[in-house]
């Protein structure tokens, strides 16, 4: 019988919330094997059951590594009771946990990093920008139905289908304005709880962290909206400096208004409430009303 070679350590999410960051740190471990392509986005799939000789071949070589990285932070954008935030008809789309449980097992490891939910919409806003999708008219706040730019933020949901799938020994959630100050200390705690000696990871591939797409974005805040340095400008450097953008409309870039901000804060204001009663030392670094400049 040979090794098993099916992933046992789920990066679920959230997205633009230091996945990228989190999982390269982790990878840098000699027992923690990740595919080159960070997000396989297998379990998103209608119909992942159709492929998994395929997905299950990116670790073929890895059986030996005592654990196997898919670091998909769309794994965490589950389907909610709450329709407000989603486009009508819904898109039929897996139960993501129970996928997971049912091809992994429900001793699979599941790692969450979470961002205040407002200024993480703003940088799944500017994403979006990135992949082609949105023009220099629209702004976030007549795109409530959009791509998961506001319904991945209710986090409480979301958590609470992992949590009807794994235990909650299975669980870690970590948080982004916490993490970013102290990497290594926040490592060492992932490492403790995966049973792997930290000081196994070599200090020179630990800072090799991978920056997400969006890190090269230069948003300023001036005169009281969110914009590119630059607008067209740094568009068209983007595109000819880096394949990653090669999506993106050659147009002005949108912006992010105080208008939108509100309407972000006023939409997620039970969600951080409820958030900081599951979490409470969250109160200290997620405000109920942040403002552009937080950014």
């Amino acid at each position: 019988m040979g090794l098993d070679v099916r992933p046992n350590l789920i990066i679920a999410g959230a997205q633009k919330a230091g996945t990228t960051t989190l999982a390269t740190r982790l990878a840098a471990h000699p027992e923690i094997f990740m595919p080159p392509e960070k997000e396989l986005n297998f379990f998103s799939k209608s119909n992942w059951y159709m492929e998994i000789d395929a997905y299950l071949r990116r670790y073929a070589r890895a059986g030996e590594y005592a654990y196997r990285l898919d670091a998909t932070p769309g794994y965490l954008w589950t389907d909610r009771d709450d329709t407000r935030f989603v486009e009508i008809p819904r898109r039929s789309k897996p139960a993501i946990p129970d996928s997971i449980r049912s091809l992994l097992g429900d001793q699979t490891k599941i790692l969450i990093i979470l961002r205040h939910p407002s200024l993480r919409a703003i940088s799944a806003f500017f994403h979006q920008f990135r992949m082609g999708r949105l023009e220099s008219k629209d702004r976030i706040r007549h795109l409530p139905r959009k791509f998961g730019i506001v319904d991945i933020g209710f986090y409480s949901d979301h958590i609470e289908s992992y949590r009807h799938a794994f235990s909650d020994d299975q669980i870690q959630v970590f948080f982004l304005e916490r993490y970013a100050k102290n990497k290594l200390y926040f490592d060492r705690i992932i490492f403790d709880w995966l049973g792997l000696n930290a000081d196994a990871v070599d200090p020179a591939n630990s800072g090799k962290s991978k920056e997400d797409s969006n890190a090269n974005f230069r948003i300023i805040y001036d005169q009281g909206v969110l914009a590119f340095k630059d607008g067209l400008g740094q568009v068209r450097r983007l595109k000819a400096e880096d394949s990653r953008y090669k999506k993106m409309l050659e147009i002005e870039p949108p912006i992010v208004e105080p208008e939108d901000i509100e309407f972000l804060n006023s939409a997620y204001a039970d969600e951080i409430l409820h958030m900081h009663s599951l979490y409470p030392d969250l109160a200290e670094i997620w405000s109920m009303r942040p403002t552009l400049a937080d950014y």
